[in-house]
């Protein structure tokens, strides 16, 4: 097919053409952009997918840190994180798993230069050069693979250069932010050139802790190496490879503590001096939380260009090991247990491509996938949870507390001493999966004249999976002591309660899609399309039963109209796409107090309108304008978490949760962003505008009433003066200071408790996003 634009060859993967430096500021047109959401390279406009596009102009505008900032930019993505980076989780349309549950696949895939990643929160934030970042908004299984039932993320970095290039840039915030990003690229030689990148982060800490040390800094730094090799005309290669280490105080849960758990650590010997708000940053923790981890990534893509076809290999390795302390299990001024997690996990892929040029009228494309990933939770060496100096103590106020209640009579108090354990009590797991999945995919386009073209994709893949529990206490001689049986390690690692077990899944999952072109400038299209999530286990410390570990797999299809146009002589673009989806057997997670659950969603539908749109303004203005309205729906979920004081539906302790709206499902967000340039002084002054608006949604995982969380505005600004060396700026994040609360969950222990002692309200913890940052920025480019 001909499109009547100009194409530029000077970006990689994803490109816009921008007259930074000339009068008129913005071109008199939007140049197009090159995406490869259908692994090859594609005018956007042209691909019947909705896809939002970011690059490296734009990056570098809204002071590109991490995968946050471009949710800010795309409404249907949203980050959420807690208590480590390895909690990380990306949630498109609405859809994605807890980062919590290690062995749990995202259904939002990862890919940076073109590797598929199984932690999400390993090492986006320790990218320097990042050249562009496609989202891709719904399934996307025949292409992609690997579960990626909710979207894809891909994350493209830029390539050693053939000229010689340096950067330095220093961030300063009023964070206690001091951040140093570096790069050097350039040839070696007539046919081999090389790009080192470092970055270097420090943070203050922004959660202040009145009790021990305070929460939520930032230490960490990443260097990343890369080698491009052209063999001549038609064989290249590149070969990448990044190192990346943090040791940090960790995000830690702002808690809300019932007044019976108020009693209960006071007459314990616990302080109770800050105010009981889970909103205000403020802790009182005897201990702190730490992560310390390091990861590592090696990347070697090989491309050849034959007679009318391509050659494409991606393989790919990474690894990962990470120890997240909590030293206040209990969350409050008292020493009861300390929480050694530590994860580790290696994954090889490899990818082939073969494909036709993209010149003809039929255009084919086949490919094939292998991956296998070894994951361990657990260290043999260190305790996972280990009982600590006031454990005898806050036992003995459970038992005041429910003879106060007159839940347990006097004549048995002896008999349940000490209740939750002595000092020294110690609770281990070791917990194991190996997974390995294949795939063959194929992909055919067709032209049938100008107006009209077809595509039909189709894939198999094949996964299994084998899942080890192993679990072990050392405990006091009175052990799990009956009637209340309230010792902590009797239910975080309860002795001999293993698991074992293995199982493979498989699924034909495919596309359809029509594209109509009713001129150059504007197409209409239509997809439908399959996917498939691989079951798996629950493999989590616990009371678990072996019936209860396993979950089905999720089966999705999803239905799309959509339609790309420009006008306003191409100074204006909107994308917008009308979409139905529905999951069969959704996988689920939730936290129930003191261990994760998984189980499946018999149904769940998704239904949204998405408009992405950019117009030139004036020749010094250009603005940007997106929203999203989603509709995401429990159909049918009998298995549902139940939220404090409300009774369970079934024999489990499950609630149903038919009908209801999933949790953090924000039915309507949208962005505007104003970019504005004007010559000043042999460079240019700019600033970038951008707003973000989120409506109301349900924080917790059981929808618990109460934590409707009321719709939220965030701003953020940066003001600057540039020319083709220099750039500094001044900026704001969050401006308003808004106190936005993202995610809500039982507290560890204090839920537990309210629920033995019979307390009318239950305790909580609770996770905000940072407040209010300002900061400068300083770059040179050579």
């Amino acid at each position: 097919m001909k499109i009547n634009k100009k194409k530029n060859q000077n970006f990689g993967t994803l490109a816009i053409a921008a007259a930074v430096f000339s009068t008129p500021l913005y071109a008199a047109q939007l140049e197009e952009v090159i995406v490869t959401a259908q692994k090859r390279q594609e005018d956007m406009q042209t691909v019947p997918v909705s896809v939002s596009a970011i690059t490296a102009d734009q990056l570098t505008d809204m002071g590109f840190n991490d995968i946050g900032d471009i949710a800010a930019q795309v409404p249907s993505l949203i980050v959420l994180t807690n208590i480590s980076p390895l909690a990380t989780t990306f949630r498109i349309r609405n859809i994605g798993n807890a980062g919590n549950i290690p062995n749990f696949e995202p259904a939002t895939g990862l890919f940076i230069d073109g590797a598929f990643r199984a932690r999400s929160g390993i090492g986006i934030g320790d990218l320097v050069d990042v050249s562009s970042v496609e989202v891709l908004k719904g399934p996307q299984s025949t292409l992609h693979g690997k579960n990626v039932t909710a979207g894809v993320i891909s994350v493209q970095t830029q390539g050693p250069t053939e000229q010689l290039e340096a950067m330095f840039e220093v961030n300063l915030g009023s964070d206690e932010l001091r951040q140093v990003k570096s790069y050097v690229s350039g040839p070696l030689n007539d046919w081999l050139s090389g790009r080192l990148s470092f970055v270097d982060s420090r943070r203050g800490e922004l959660i202040d802790n009145v009790a021990g040390p305070g929460a939520d800094d930032l230490n960490s730094y990443a260097v990343r190496g890369q080698l491009r090799a052209d063999f001549s005309d038609a064989l290249s290669a590149r070969l990448i490879m990044g190192y990346a280490e943090k040791d940090m105080n960790t995000l830690t849960g702002d808690v809300f503590l019932s007044e019976a758990s108020q009693r209960i650590v006071g007459n314990a010997g616990g302080s109770l001096t800050i105010p009981n708000d889970p909103s205000d940053r403020l802790i009182e923790y005897a201990d702190g939380s730490f992560y310390k981890g390091d990861s590592n990534d090696i990347i070697l893509n090989i491309s050849y260009l034959g007679d009318g076809y391509s050659l494409t290999s991606v393989s790919s390795y990474d690894d990962y090991d990470g120890l997240n302390y909590v030293g206040d299990v209990e969350q409050s001024s008292l020493k009861v247990a300390d929480f050694n997690d530590r994860q580790r996990g290696s994954s090889y892929s490899q990818e082939f491509r073969i494909a036709s040029d993209g010149g003809n009228d039929f255009n084919w494309l086949f490919g094939g996938y292998y991956f296998s990933n070894e994951f361990i939770r657990g260290d043999k060496s260190l305790p996972e949870f280990i009982a600590t100096e006031d454990v005898e103590a806050y036992g003995d106020a459970i038992v005041d507390e429910l003879i106060s209640r007159g839940a347990l009579p006097l004549n048995l108090l002896p008999l349940v001493i000490p209740a939750f354990g002595v000092e020294g009590d110690r609770g281990d797991y070791y917990i194991t999966q190996d997974t390995s999945n294949i795939g063959v995919f194929a992909k055919f386009d067709y032209e049938f004249n100008e107006k009209w073209k077809g595509a039909v994709g189709i894939r198999y893949s094949y996964e299994d999976k084998h899942g080890v529990v192993t679990q072990t206490t050392q405990l006091s001689p009175l052990g799990c002591v009956p009637p209340l049986n309230t010792n902590l390690l009797c239910q975080v690692t309860p002795d001999g309660n293993d698991f074992d077990q293995k199982d493979a899944f498989e699924a034909v999952t495919g596309s359809l899609s029509a594209s109509y072109f009713l001129s150059s400038d504007t197409m209409f299209y239509g997809s439908l399309s399959s996917g498939f999530k691989s079951g798996g286990f629950s493999l989590q410390n616990g009371t678990s039963t072996d019936e209860l570990r396993p979950f089905d797999e999720e089966n999705v299809i999803n239905v799309e109209l959509g339609a790309k146009t420009e006008f306003l002589d191409r100074r204006a673009r909107v994308n917008a796409s009308i979409f139905h989806t529905e999951y069969k057997d959704f996988q689920n997670a939730s936290y129930a107090g003191l261990v994760f659950i998984v189980n499946n969603a018999e149904l769940v539908t998704v239904d949204g309108i998405e408009i992405d749109s950019t117009m030139i303004l004036t020749e010094n203005m250009m603005a940007t304008f997106n929203l999203a309205y989603i509709d995401t729906l429990y159909d049918k979920y009998t298995g549902g978490q139940c939220f404090y004081g409300r009774s369970p539906d079934n024999e489990a302790g499950q609630c149903d949760l038919s009908g209801e709206g999933l949790p953090s499902g924000t039915k309507f967000k949208a962005n505007i962003a104003l970019n504005w340039r004007r010559p000043f002084s042999g460079g240019d002054l700019y600033s970038r505008l951008d707003h973000v608006y989120s409506s109301s949604a349900n924080a917790s995982s059981s929808l618990d009433p109460q934590f409707d969380m009321p719709a939220s505005n965030v701003t953020n600004l940066r003001v600057g003066w540039r020319n083709d060396s220099v750039d500094f700026a001044v900026w704001g994040k969050n401006i308003t200071d808004e106190v936005i609360i993202n995610q809500v969950a039982p507290a560890n222990i204090h839920t537990v408790v309210d629920e033995r002692v019979g307390s009318p309200e239950g305790s909580y913890q609770a996770f905000t996003l940072p407040q209010r940052t300002v900061g400068i920025t300083a770059r040179y480019t050579y």
